[in-house]
């Protein structure tokens, strides 16, 4: 008879000594320190003794096992192989084989052989008594899900991840030669198949340090017969296989997997190859499962198991949309590092517990945020308090909320009055770069530009010293910034002497070994701030004996295509008579987009990451080309903005969702534009009253920034300008269009709208002369205020066909040439040709023949690249 140990507890004092006395040999005395292994927790886990040798592949034993019969001492046999136990199948009642094989990602996927060397062992196992330990990461038809979804049709018909898990076989151990073949049996893996009844550790489980316990032989047992006695095979000894670390060699393929997968990142983000990406997900799932097998199976040190709860929580956020169970890691993980003291890993895991939480429940996410804040200025953990802050700050701009917006702005000034008291300057400039991006994008007053410049001039209060020097990207930013705002101020001639200093200042950072591949840099803290750090990498870490606060920003290479970007905005109001400057610009920075998408860095990032780099710089393409539409637009030249903007189409449409509501109404509108500069007046119509460029009442007329509300006006300015002609069907509407406007272009801080109104109004209106004098007079103030050539030229062509047109005198001549050089300045080819017309007229009318007929042939040249509907409307 066996005496196997009791179910809920362990064998008794006296029991477990006679085991010990009794299984160590002659050969083997016994040992003053051994190595006891970690011990298995599981409800019926087996004594273990000091001394025993591990079998390769360990099993679990499930209630109702029993051990094989021990021989009696008056056999007198040889040392013989350990006979397969069986058990009644919960199931059938049969007995079944259980059988010390290799784990279940030693097996293929289709069935119960062995994917290894030792090809004639079949693996089986009882249906009812499996269940995955890793977390339900796949559909309920069994396929996996990754929060990818947009970039890979995930594959389907595999049942669990270990099923995966076939690329890198698990060695074998001396006992796989000692087992003894059993019928094979193909058996369906379900990712979800409930455990039987009772508490018990599956057949299926995967390699574990508790190792099944052989039975002492001073226990007698019944006498067996001839018969009776098992077929023993001899025993192969292999040595140092059995001393295998499955710990580290789990956590060893994790690394390999996940870095294997990782490694082709960027590559998949741009080819989206089916095949590559069943494999990378393969991959992923394969990593998954060893880094839940160590954590069900082993126990670890404190650090070592939050580390890899930590691992794996970040990988089930990032590559799945599992995010229950990611939570449910999370909480242990944070609960194990509050027992242990492990301050650094809390924070960290309580970090990424708050972005995912963010995705699902944001205001929760704030309020446990703002939880941990107040914990962690307690405790006087100063960069956590940095790293906290900033998150907080990040989520609550994430927000359209204007009271969001606020408590942003408060928190930078927390966390900067906090670094200047530990002398952390760095800290303190990136919370001031922080706010002036805040400002600029997310304000609703009529002073967003001004505040961003006083949170500017903050932050060059320390740029001269020596640990904000040493970082370019600081530089860099401030920069950008700056320049940004005068751009938004309209102050041209400032922004261009601040462009000049941005590429200087990019040019000599260019060989700065600062710049990372994947766009992320690290601030220095003061030693005393930051004298706890531990070094783990992850938000906070240690670089060369100093702690670092990981920041993220963009790689060199988008940043040049982003100054390149901002460089043609800048230089666009000269465009026409620089040498097209901007265009220039903007095909440099193309090319450099574009390169990034047939040559992407070898980055080794989740797919995800590479995913949103790829989609930023998707967007940033987007934007160059709707930029170039706009310069071929104010040039006359339609062919090309034509062709621009066919090349633009297709982009945008890939981009779908991700490309931004202000990108998609530009684009509605340079549709306007093209057909309108090509007489295609019903096109044009139907792209201004395009629900996207509707003007809604309850805008705010007053916001400094807001790109939509400005592009709806001037898609309803230029429905004005096709309604004004009385012979329209829908002349009677643009009385009604002209009011609803008025109050948004009356109270906008946007010159460039005003001076379009002020002459939409000289030129639609039947007003008095004094009246009509007045609009044109603001029109032509606002224009030359700014700068543009467009407007001034438009302006002064319709003051001389107004005041000066079949009149004879010096006046009207002046008039009409005045006229004519602001369209050769403007390189506006309709324009020109009507000054030419006008001036053309006013001479022929004073006498010189001569002078009017060259103008008119140079009129007629310039008429000849006009599209045909504007030639005949000419």
């Amino acid at each position: 008879m066996s005496y196997p140990p009791p179910y809920n507890g362990p064998y008794p004092p006296q029991y477990l000594q006679q085991i010990s006395q009794h299984q160590r040999s002659p050969q083997q005395p016994p040992q003053s320190n051994p190595q006891t292994p970690y011990p298995n927790l599981s409800p019926n886990a087996q004594y273990q003794p000091q001394n025993a040798k591990h079998f390769a592949y360990p099993q679990a034993v499930p209630p109702g096992y029993q051990f094989p019969y021990a021989q009696s001492p008056s056999l007198q046999q040889p040392q013989q192989q350990p006979q397969p136990a069986t058990a009644r199948s919960p199931v059938s009642g049969q007995p079944q084989f259980h059988q010390f094989g290799p784990p279940l990602h030693y097996m293929n996927a289709v069935g119960g052989n062995v994917a290894g060397p030792n090809n004639h062992m079949h693996f089986t196992h009882n249906p009812a008594q499996m269940s995955p330990t890793l977390p339900q990461y796949r559909t309920a038809s069994g396929s996996y899900t990754p929060n990818a979804a947009p970039y890979h049709s995930p594959p389907s018909g595999h049942g669990s991840p270990r099923q995966f898990m076939t690329a890198t076989p698990l060695p074998s151990g001396p006992t796989s030669q000692q087992m003894m073949a059993a019928p094979p049996q193909t058996v369906p893996i379900s990712p979800k198949v409930p455990y039987p009844p009772g508490n018990f550790v599956p057949t299926t489980s995967v390699p574990s340090t508790a190792s099944v316990q052989k039975m002492p032989s001073n226990i007698s047992t019944p006498t067996l017969s001839a018969k009776q006695q098992p077929v023993q095979k001899p025993v192969e000894d292999r040595g140092p296989a059995a001393d295998v670390d499955y710990q580290v060699l789990l956590l060893a393929l994790a690394d390999e997997y996940l870095n294997t997968a990782h490694r082709r990142g960027s590559l998949l983000a741009l080819s989206k190859n089916e095949v590559e990406l069943e494999e990378y997900y393969n991959l992923v799932a394969t990593g998954l499962g060893c880094l839940e097998a160590v954590q069900e199976t082993f126990r670890s040190e404190p650090r070592t198991e939050a580390l890899v709860r930590l691992r794996y929580a970040r990988i089930l956020v990032e590559e799945t949309d599992n995010i229950e169970e990611a939570e449910v890691a999370l909480s242990k993980g944070i609960e194990l590092c509050e027992r242990n003291k492990l301050v650094d890993l809390k924070y960290t895991m309580q970090q990424l517990l708050a972005r995912m939480l963010f995705k699902s429940s944001p205001k929760a996410s704030i309020k446990m945020v703002d939880g941990i804040l107040q914990d962690v200025e307690t405790y006087g953990h100063v960069p956590w308090e940095y790293a906290f802050r900033l998150l907080r700050v990040s989520l609550a701009l994430s927000s359209n909320s204007h009271q969001e917006f606020v408590a942003a702005v408060h928190h930078l000034h927390r966390l900067a009055n906090l670094a200047n008291r530990h002398g952390d300057k760095p800290v303190s400039v990136i919370a001031a770069i922080i706010e002036a991006m805040a400002h600029l994008q997310h304000s609703t007053g009529a002073d967003a530009v001004e505040q961003a410049q006083r949170a500017i001039a903050v932050a060059r209060r320390f740029q001269l010293d020596a640990s904000v020097a040493e970082i370019p990207q600081l530089g860099c930013m401030i920069q950008f910034l700056d320049v940004s705002c005068s751009v938004l101020d309209y102050k041209l001639q400032q922004s261009l002497e601040k462009l000049q200093v941005l590429r200087e200042m990019m040019d000599r950072q260019d060989s700065s070994s600062r710049w990372r591949e994947d766009g992320s840099f690290r601030i220095p803290l003061n030693s005393k701030s930051a004298a706890s750090i531990a070094n783990n990498g992850d938000v906070l870490l240690v670089e060369n004996g100093i702690p670092c606060l990981t920041m993220s920003w963009l790689p060199q290479r988008d940043l040049y295509a982003l100054c390149f970007f901002l460089s043609s905005i800048t230089l666009s109001a000269k465009n026409s008579h620089d040498g097209r400057k901007a265009e220039k610009c903007l095909q440099e920075g193309l090319r450099m987009i574009r390169g990034a998408f047939t040559e992407p860095e070898d980055i080794s990032e989740s797919l995800v990451a590479a995913s949103r780099r790829v989609e930023w710089r998707k967007v940033l393409h987007a934007n160059i080309l709707l930029q170039r539409v706009f310069l071929l637009c104010a040039r006359s030249d339609w062919d090309a903005a034509s062709h621009a903007l066919k090349e633009l189409r297709p982009v945008a449409e890939k981009l779908g969702d991700a490309l931004p509501e202000t990108v998609r109404c530009l684009i509605q509108y340079a549709t306007g534009v093209v057909a309108q500069g090509t007489g295609d007046l019903a096109g044009a119509l139907a792209a201004y009253e395009s629900p996207l460029l509707a003007l809604s009442p309850s805008t705010n007329k007053t916001m400094r920034i807001n790109p939509r509300r400005d592009t709806a006006i001037l898609a309803a300015l230029n429905t004005v300008h096709i309604l004004r002609e009385p012979t329209h069907p829908s002349h009677s509407r643009m009385n009604g269009i002209l009011a609803m406007v008025e109050p948004f272009c009356v109270n906008s801080p946007n010159p460039y709208i005003q001076s379009a109104y002020w002459l939409v109004r000289a030129t639609a209106q039947n007003d008095s002369t004094i009246q009509t004098k007045q609009y044109l007079h603001q029109a032509l103030q606002s224009a030359q205020a700014i700068n543009n050539n467009q407007i001034t030229c438009i302006t002064l062509n319709f003051m001389s066909w107004k005041y000066f047109r079949g009149v004879i005198g010096e006046q009207s001549e002046k008039s009409a040439r005045a006229a004519r050089h602001m369209a050769i300045k403007a390189n506006d080819r309709l324009w020109v040709s009507v000054s030419d017309a006008m001036l053309a007229e006013t001479l022929e009318r004073q006498g010189k023949a001569d002078d009017a007929r060259n103008v008119r042939e140079e009129a007629n040249m310039v008429m000849t690249g006009l599209p045909p509907a504007l030639k005949k409307r000419a």
